[in-house]
C-alpha cells in the first residue's frame, strides 16, 4: 500500500488543509457526526454509517483515535460494553458539519435523497434551530431508523434557553409532549412541510406544543 502523504508533507501550512488530513477521508466526518451526541458501539456505527465496511470502519476509528478526535469508552451497563465517543475536541467538529449543511442548503439544488439516522436528524435540527420569542414547552423525541432491523430508540428533547431552541440528547424530565417517529419521517415534518398526521409520527401529550415547534422551523431564516 502506498504511503499517504499529508498536505504538511507537501509543504502546505494552511491549517484548513491540515485539518483535512485528519477528517477529509470518506466516511470520517460521518463517523464523527454519529458520535457527537453520545457513544456508540462498533456494530451501531456499522449500521449508522451506510456503505462502510468493517475493515474501513476499523481503520477510520484507529486513525481518529490516534488523532485525538475519538476515544474508546465503556458504557455504564451490566455488560460493560465497549464503545466509541467523540472527545471534547472531536465534538468541536459540530460547527463544521453545521457550516457544510448550511452551505449545501444555499446551493443551486439543495435536494437530497435517502434517509437520516436519529443523530443526523437531531444535528440538522441543532444546525437550523431558530430564535424563539418567549418560552416553549419541552418536547421529547424518541427516534429510530426504520432502515435498520429492530432499530434502537434514541431519546432527545428540545427546550428554550435564552431565546434559542436547544435540541439535546437525552429524555426530558417533564415534557409537554413526546414524539415517537422514524427519524426520516420526523425530518420530513420539520424540514419538508409534511403534515404531522403522517402515520409514521406519533404524538403523545400536547399536540399544540409540537405544532408550535414545527412552525418555528418553517419560519424564514
Amino acid at each position: 500500500m502506498p504511503i499517504k502523504r499529508t498536505y504538511g508533507d507537501l509543504g502546505d501550512a494552511c491549517r484548513a488543509a491540515n485539518a483535512l488530513d485528519l477528517v477529509g477521508d470518506r466516511w470520517t466526518l460521518i463517523l464523527v457526526r454519529e458520535l457527537i451526541l453520545g457513544p456508540k458501539r462498533f456494530a451501531d456505527l456499522l449500521e449508522s454509517v451506510r456503505g462502510i465496511t468493517p475493515a474501513v470502519l476499523t481503520e477510520r476509528l484507529r486513525t481518529l483515535r490516534e488523532s485525538g478526535i475519538v476515544e474508546p469508552v465503556v458504557l455504564p451497563d451490566l455488560a460493560r460494553t465497549r464503545a466509541y465517543a467523540a472527545t471534547a475536541w472531536g465534538r468541536g467538529l459540530e460547527p463544521v458539519l453545521a457550516a457544510l449543511g448550511r452551505w449545501y442548503s444555499a446551493g443551486p439544488d439543495p435536494a437530497t435523497s435517502g434517509g437520516m439516522t436519529p443523530d443526523a436528524l437531531v444535528i440538522a435540527m441543532r444546525t437550523m434551530a431558530p430564535p424563539v420569542a418567549g418560552e416553549t414547552p419541552a418536547v421529547e423525541f424518541r427516534l429510530h431508523d426504520d432502515r435498520r432491523p429492530g432499530p434502537p430508540v434514541h431519546h432527545y428533547h428540545a427546550v428554550t434557553i435564552n431565546g434559542i431552541l436547544a435540541v439535546r440528547a437525552g429524555a426530558a424530565p417533564n415534557p409537554a409532549a413526546v414524539v415517537t417517529a422514524d427519524a426520516t419521517a420526523w425530518g420530513g415534518v420539520v424540514f419538508g412541510g409534511l403534515p404531522l398526521t403522517d402515520a409514521a409520527v406519533r404524538v403523545d401529550g400536547d399536540r399544540d406544543a409540537v405544532l408550535r415547534l414545527v412552525r418555528l422551523y418553517a419560519q424564514p431564516a
